[in-house]
């Protein structure tokens, strides 16, 4: 059995495009007139970050506790970070990765 590839998909209410089909549910949290309920927040003392998707969040949360979960792999390379979109554009930038649509 093979998979389809995912398909974009057009918000009704603001009309952007989200490149899967699947995360337009995400995307329209965005829009809820109660988001503030639906938000998560940091649980470190003082730090007022808020936002709608839990992942965020647990990457936030390494910027206070100096982890590092991401370690580039390519020889020579000692890049490490703890957002995951911060290393794929390294690994774009600097190595040319081109990730499978």
């Amino acid at each position: 059995m093979s998979s389809s590839p995912q398909k974009p998909a057009d918000c009704p209410v603001c009309h952007k495009t989200v490149s899967r089909k699947a995360d337009l549910p995400r995307h329209m949290r965005t829009h809820d007139l109660n988001k503030e309920a639906l938000m998560h927040a940091c649980p470190f003392p003082n730090c007022g970050y808020k936002t709608l998707q839990k992942s965020n969040v647990q990457t936030h949360i390494r910027t206070h506790t100096g982890e590092r979960t991401k370690e580039c792999s390519e020889p020579d390379c000692a890049f490490t970070t703890s957002d995951p979109g911060s290393f794929t554009r390294h690994r774009k930038q600097v190595h040319g990765y081109v990730p499978k649509a």
